[in-house]
């Protein structure tokens, strides 16, 4: 009877035992003589991920709010900057989707068509100045219009520190189905994954996107997973709340990587474990540090994957 008492107790001594030498070397780090020196070589980078809610159809306005919480977050320090999902325009798609008037939809698809910015746009170039002026990486969501064609894409583009465009994802999944969209609204086909560099340490991040519903199925992370993402950033405008905690830190977690959420209402950053390092609410923006070097750690979940057991997965 009495050892079965002493077990619980047994069993958290062990457990503080435990966090206290963890922290403990942490401390001894700190005060030693080569603090300096772990500082220097540790490989780290700040993320943060924006909130606020846009103006619909106000692209001017929410440039100007958006430029003013990017360069808040780079005074505390970010390197690598998440907005929203459609923060230019303020994600008007719904806008269009829901108008009942006939006449009424074809003007606000017009307008919806005319709102879209190309890739090399003017919006797109201030931003590429901004991300050179403040020496950041920037994931921007905003409604695309594609320069050969009369379509549109839901597009996460990410900018290089020197204003580079690095690359673009267009959102692959739509909740609302694909046969009520706008004509030409497009959905994507392609994961890419992108490398992004620790100033500091010179350390490489894989990079990839899903933007708002396709956090809901579970292929769009995993795909990235696979080609490599070791952080995945995920801009939405959609649903948030408890119950998209929960899903973020299961993305986060059975991939092992790094997850980004960013909307209107709510930013979510997670580690690899799934445990959620940040949490912030709309009007501001949340900020954490990443530790690269446990990049190293082997993906023991991933790697154990039995792919030829999935005959079905491509099935529609």
């Amino acid at each position: 009877m009495l050892t079965s008492m002493l077990r619980p107790t047994y069993g958290l001594l062990l457990m503080a035992m435990i966090t206290c030498l963890s922290s403990g070397g942490s401390v001894r780090a700190e005060d030693g003589a080569d603090a300096g020196d772990a500082k220097s070589t540790a490989a780290t980078m700040k993320v943060a991920s924006i909130s606020f809610v846009p103006e619909k159809w106000n692209k001017v306005a929410n440039a100007d709010r958006l430029e003013k919480e990017i360069r808040r977050a780079k005074e505390a320090g970010a390197e690598l900057v998440v907005t929203p999902e459609g923060m230019l325009e303020g994600y008007v798609v719904n806008e269009v989707i829901n108008e009942k008037d006939a006449a009424k939809k074809q003007e606000l698809t017009n307008r919806f068509q005319e709102l879209a910015e190309p890739i090399d746009g003017p919006f797109i170039q201030r931003f590429q100045k901004l991300a050179d002026v403040l020496n950041i990486y920037l994931i921007l969501g905003f409604l695309e219009a594609d320069k050969n064609s009369a379509r549109t894409f839901n597009t996460a583009a990410l900018i290089s520190p020197d204003g580079k465009l690095m690359g673009t994802y267009h959102k692959t999944h739509f909740h609302q189905g694909y046969e009520v969209n706008p004509p030409g609204y497009t959905a994507g086909n392609e994961y890419p994954v992108f490398t992004v560099r620790d100033p500091k340490s010179d350390r490489e991040l894989k990079v990839g996107m899903m933007i708002c519903f396709d956090r809901q199925l579970p292929e769009p992370a995993r795909q990235l997973t696979l080609n490599g993402a070791e952080l995945i950033a995920c801009p939405s405008y959609g649903s948030w709340g408890n119950w998209n905690t929960r899903l973020m830190q299961v993305r986060a977690y059975e991939n092992q990587a790094y997850v980004i959420f960013s909307h209107p209402q709510q930013s979510l950053l997670i580690d690899r474990d799934g445990e959620i390092m940040q949490e912030g609410k709309e009007d501001g923006f949340a900020i954490t540090t990443i530790d690269l070097d446990q990049l190293q750690k082997t993906r023991q979940s991933v790697r154990n994957r039995r792919p030829e057991t999935y005959r079905d997965e491509a099935k529609p």
